[in-house]
C-alpha cells in the first residue's frame, strides 16, 4: 500500500495528478453521446494508457494496472450509456484515492467493471455526529474542508446556506430540518454532490471508508419504524451491527 503523504511536495504532486484526471474524465463524460461515443472511446483508450504511466510514476500501482486493463474491459460495450458508466468508474476511482489516501488491491477490486455487472454499487460512508449514512460515490464531485458558508438572504427550510464552488453558489443541506440530531460541529467537511446536473452539498463531521454493496444488501426503511424518517431516506443496510442509511439523492434534490 503506497504512502500518500510521503512529504508535502510529493503529496501535492499526487493530488494534482488525481485532480487533473478527474477533470479530464468529466470532459470525456460531457462529450459522450450516441453518435460520437465510439470515436471518443478510441481517444479514451489512448488517454488511459497515458494515465496508467502517470499513475505508476505517482506510486498508484494498482490504479495503473486497473487503467491498463480498461480498454479490454470496455471493448465489448454496445451502448453509450455503458461507456459513460465506465468513464464514471475512472473518475470515481481517482476520487476514492483522494479520500482513502492509499492505493490497494482491495480498492482496485471495488472498481472492477466486472463487479459493476453484478449489480454492486460503491458508497461513501459518512457521519453527521453519531448518525451514519452513505452516499453513492458516483454522485460525489469533491470533498472540501476549506469553503466558507454564507447565509441566505431569507432562510429556506432544509438549507443551511451556500458555499462557493467553481464559480457557483452551491446550496448546503440542513440535516436538522430533516430530522437529524443537532450537532455542535467545530470541524466539518463539505461533500459536493451532483445529481442530473444539479449540484448541492452535504455538511458532515467525518468521512469513512468506501463500501461496495449488492442490491440484495439494501433494506427498505419503511419496514423499520425505529429508523429515522426522512423523505430522502428510503433504504439502509447493516454493517458491523450498525444501521447505515442510504441517501436518495433524487429525493434530496427535489
Amino acid at each position: 500500500m503506497s504512502d500518500f503523504f510521503g512529504d508535502d511536495f510529493t503529496a501535492e504532486l499526487k493530488t494534482y495528478f488525481l485532480d487533473s484526471l478527474v477533470k479530464e474524465a468529466d470532459k470525456f463524460i460531457d462529450l459522450v453521446d450516441d453518435s460520437l461515443w465510439k470515436r471518443i472511446r478510441n481517444e479514451v483508450s489512448e488517454q488511459t494508457r497515458a494515465w496508467a504511466v502517470d499513475a505508476k510514476t505517482n506510486e498508484f500501482s494498482f490504479f495503473a494496472e486497473w487503467l491498463d486493463g480498461f480498454e479490454k474491459r470496455t471493448e465489448g460495450q454496445k451502448e453509450a450509456a455503458e461507456f459513460v458508466k465506465s468513464l464514471k468508474a475512472i473518475k470515481a476511482y481517482a476520487e476514492a484515492l483522494i479520500v482513502e489516501k492509499t492505493d490497494s488491491a482491495e480498492l482496485a477490486a471495488k472498481f472492477s467493471l466486472v463487479a459493476e455487472s453484478r449489480h454492486e454499487t460503491l458508497f461513501l460512508h459518512c457521519r453527521w455526529g453519531a448518525q451514519d449514512f452513505a452516499i453513492p460515490l458516483l454522485n460525489v464531485v469533491e470533498i472540501s474542508s476549506h469553503l466558507p458558508l454564507y447565509s441566505l438572504p431569507q432562510k429556506k427550510p432544509g438549507l443551511l446556506g451556500v458555499i462557493p464552488f467553481r464559480g457557483e453558489a452551491v446550496p448546503v443541506v440542513n440535516f436538522q430540518d430533516h430530522g437529524f440530531a443537532t450537532v455542535d460541529a467545530k470541524n466539518s467537511y463539505y461533500i459536493i454532490c451532483e445529481h442530473e446536473g444539479v449540484r448541492f452539498s452535504l455538511q458532515v463531521t467525518e468521512t469513512d471508508d468506501l463500501l461496495s454493496l449488492r442490491d440484495s444488501e439494501l433494506q427498505n426503511i419503511e419496514n423499520h419504524s425505529a429508523m429515522i424518517q426522512a423523505s430522502f431516506v428510503k433504504q439502509f443496510f447493516i454493517r458491523e451491527n450498525k444501521s447505515i442509511m442510504v441517501l436518495d439523492l433524487e429525493k434530496l434534490v427535489a
